[in-house]
């Protein structure tokens, strides 16, 4: 049950978030975590062959920071896009080298900015500046954003992943595609909720919009 009500809302958000035009001038508070278990959860997202080689970002004061460069291509980091609209769930992530050219610039700038406290309607402004002057672009072809993990909730007084959000999957990298695109509607998630989806809520709506698939349970992944 949990799993399907998680599957109804994404869908949900994904269907009303390029719709929503009312400014959030509310700045919000954010969660930072101990260096190594960020690191920690962010190569968690991606299968265990990935990870070694894999570059990694931190978040801190001043947003984020490289602390490994990578041999693979991979970029893996906690994804914090959804802070700005409030709430606190982490989403950590490994992008291949597609993603990495083209999507993890446009989470580092969203990081930059939450970092200096700007609002989620500056952090779009500026986004979709970047995607109209050239400092962004959409992925070029086909590629995968691992999210192995799944989304999780933190508790910063426990210093533990309190909850999972919303479960292990993959993301294949689909800008300007819809639900409608692909015969996906929410009467079809009510009955068969591990059908995929397009995902376009993070920042850059539907430039940097995804179809999820939701992934198997493998007793071998280690987190």
């Amino acid at each position: 049950m949990r799993f399907r009500q998680s599957i109804i809302f994404l869908l949900s958000v994904t269907l009303t978030a390029l719709a929503d035009t009312q400014p959030n001038e509310k700045a919000v508070t954010l969660i930072l975590m101990p260096q190594q278990q960020e690191i920690e959860l962010a190569l968690s997202a991606g299968p265990e062959h990935l990870r070694l080689d894999a570059t990694v970002y931190v978040f801190g004061k001043k947003g984020y920071e490289k602390i490994r460069s990578g041999k693979n291509g991979f970029t893996c980091l906690v994804n914090r896009d959804g802070n700005q609209a409030g709430d606190n769930d982490f989403k950590p992530t490994c992008w291949d080298a597609e993603g990495s050219a083209t999507i993890v610039p446009v989470m580092l700038r969203v990081g930059e900015m939450l970092a200096q406290g700007k609002t989620a309607d500056e952090i779009k402004q500026d986004i979709d500046r970047g995607f109209s002057d050239g400092r962004f672009v959409s992925p070029r072809k086909a590629g995968i954003a691992y999210m192995l993990r799944g989304d999780v909730q933190y508790d910063p007084k426990t210093m533990n992943i309190s909850k999972t959000l919303f479960p292990p999957h993959y993301m294949i990298y689909a800008p300007g595609v819809t639900n409608a695109d692909i015969g996906i509607n929410m009467d079809a998630y009510q009955k068969h909720p591990s059908l995929p989806l397009v995902y376009a809520g993070y920042s850059g709506g539907a430039r940097t919009a995804y179809i999820i698939v939701m992934a198997a349970e493998d007793k071998a992944h280690s987190h």
